[in-house]
């Protein structure tokens, strides 16, 4: 049981939006739970609890974006505990040469994927938002033209002064009667209004007044105004039934403390028959739209409230509505900001915070390290964690190891990923790409070439048009990777080539690829050591010396291979071609690419 829970925990702590809907589901179940166990006070007394509650569950997005997070560590098998952001020990290996028969620095994966399970929940939450949103600017628009053309009733402005001093109402309230109403309504916020259907200039005085009555008490509470927000609700978690749940119970009983309004000074039977003869005629749409006085669907219950003898009834009073609004927002507070993690994840970014010194100096060591560019500081502990993270996109980790202060801009050896953003494009891990975007990784942070080559030559679209629209630079030439047009080329990704021409790539662009000498040993431990050396950099004493130094570091056994090859020019066409990859060719061809 324990083991459960612990999984579900995790489960909802790894993405914002299963976070956001599990935390909202436990404060919904706390107000309904306090709801029914009131069933016998005041209605006006559940409105508020319901009200504070929805109150809650729709500040809690906002609440958990700016809260300082709080996480808690749960116990994980051995298999969780393989996936953890530990600081990877320091790899030596630098780029494979072509042909050298080694697996290249890039997996092979197809240039489309089926999305993600979590792309398609946010996409389906997203158009429903759309939808129930467009469909409540229809509604209000409905009301606001009603109003609009409803005649105002200068006959019921004396009664109407005299009853809303009684209810306590200090607003000035028009009364309209427009035909298409089938019943009592109330609407607006700074400007109320209560629109009465064309026959109610024919209603006794008594109908009239409890009318009037139910609606000016609508008026003095705000209810409108909280049946917006509570919509607003509903469209925002419009998956969640217990939202529904909700939104269903507060709109009941607001009713129910109108009417309790009304009895105060009116015989209960009399207003039942009233009720049951306005709600007949309700059309369901326009109840919708406003606060009526008469749902059919909740008639019932209404009704036997009202003939309920030992019901209590009255208003909340200032008491419980301060005790409401603290507990609501003491609960928004305390579950918003926590967030369950593994315990092995805990301990990693406590030991990544710690200075590292050993591993620092070991990688300023690695043959063919790159110091960090200017703006931008050398890997720490805590970013190497952050780099395997957004390798592994890992969304969870990624963001957990940010907020500890990991740099989203670090970079490290070539060989050992680049930068986070390189780690997450090389892999294709579009979440974790745009993730790093948002929280301001550099598109044109080069390491290793930039993540815009990385995921072309790896044949990412989907990231490759990421990138772009972030402002990756498309045509930027890399020394050892040329470009990304040329990356793909070469690795055959029709798709990344298609969509890289279609963003303006130059299909005739040329990058120099230098001289270099690719030396391939194998160490002590009988393990195969690759380096690359630019020999148009680098001075031939200079490159004695770092061959003497790659020898003496590894304990280099035999050297395998020592390939010098020329400098060339490379184009997007002549590395299609050297790939053998015809698909390619001829759309380059057929795109304006040159011999």
């Amino acid at each position: 049981m324990t083991s459960t829970i612990s999984e579900a925990a995790l489960a909802l702590g790894h993405l914002v939006e299963l976070s956001i809907i599990g935390k909202a589901t436990i404060i919904l179940v706390i107000g309904l739970t306090i709801v029914m166990l009131f069933r016998r006070a005041r209605a006006s007394v559940r409105h508020l609890l319901l009200a504070a509650t929805l109150a809650a569950v729709l500040a809690l997005p906002l609440i958990v974006w700016a809260a300082p997070e709080v996480t808690i560590g749960f116990p994980t098998s051995q298999s969780s505990e393989a996936t953890d952001l530990g600081p990877a020990a320091p790899s030596v290996a630098l780029t494979t040469p072509t042909g050298a028969g080694l697996p290249s620095r890039a997996t092979e994966s197809a240039p489309w994927s089926f999305p993600s399970w979590m792309t398609i929940f946010r996409t389906v939450w997203l158009a429903g938002a759309f939808w129930l949103l467009a469909l409540l600017a229809v509604d209000l628009r409905r009301l606001y033209r009603t109003r609009r053309e409803g005649l105002l009733w200068m006959e019921s402005r004396e009664l109407m002064q005299r009853l809303a001093g009684e209810c306590g109402v200090r607003h000035k309230v028009e009364v309209l009667l427009h035909e298409s109403i089938p019943g009592p309504l109330t609407c607006g916020i700074w400007r109320p209004a209560i629109l009465l259907p064309d026959e109610a200039s024919e209603w006794n005085d008594a109908d009239l007044r409890r009318a009037i009555v139910h609606e000016l008490e609508h008026v003095r509470r705000g209810d409108w105004a909280i049946q917006l927000a509570a919509r607003a609700t509903c469209i925002f978690y419009w998956l969640h039934p217990l939202v529904w749940l909700a939104f269903r119970r507060l709109s009941l009983e607001a009713e129910r403390a109108a009417d309790d309004a009304v009895v105060e000074s009116a015989e209960h039977t009399e207003y039942a028959e009233q009720l049951v003869s306005l709600a007949g005629r309700l059309a369901k749409a326009q109840a919708q739209s406003a606060l009526g006085m008469a749902n059919r669907s909740d008639l019932s219950a209404r009704v036997s409230a009202l003939l309920d003898g030992s019901q209590r009834r009255g208003r909340a009073g200032w008491r419980p509505t301060a005790i409401a609004l603290s507990v609501a927002s003491l609960v928004v507070l305390a579950i918003a900001p926590v967030r369950a993690v593994t315990q092995s994840r805990k301990q990693t970014v406590a030991a990544a915070q710690a200075p590292n010194s050993q591993q620092t100096a070991a990688s300023a060591q690695t043959p063919g390290s790159q110091s960090a560019k200017p703006g931008e500081r050398v890997a720490s502990g805590l970013d190497r964690a952050l780099i395997r993270a957004a390798a592994a996109g890992d969304l969870a980790g990624i963001e957990e190891l940010l907020r500890a202060g990991a740099n989203v801009n670090c970079i490290v050896s070539p060989s050992e990923i680049g930068s986070p953003l390189i780690g997450a494009a090389r892999g294709g891990r579009l979440d974790a790409v745009r993730l790093l975007l948002d929280w301001g990784a550099n598109p044109n942070l080069e390491a290793d070439a930039t993540p815009l080559i990385n995921a072309a030559e790896g044949g990412h679209v989907d990231v490759v048009s990421l990138l772009l629209d972030r402002g990756a630079n498309i045509d930027h030439i890399d020394p050892e990777c040329q470009n990304a047009l040329i990356r793909a080329s070469e690795k055959g990704r029709l798709e990344v080539v298609k969509l890289l021409v279609a963003r303006g790539a130059d299909v005739n662009a040329q990058a120099w690829y230098p001289r270099t000498r690719t030396i391939v040993v194998k160490n002590a431990k009988g393990e195969t050591m690759i380096y690359t050396l630019d020999i148009e950099r680098v001075k031939k004493d200079k490159i004695r010396e770092i061959v003497k130094e790659i020898v003496k570091k590894d304990g280099t056994r035999e050297i395998v291979d020592d390939v010098t090859k020329k400098g060339e020019w490379r184009t997007p066409l002549s590395m299609a071609k050297r790939g053998g990859h015809e698909d390619v060719v001829d759309f380059l061809l057929a795109s304006g690419a040159r011999e």
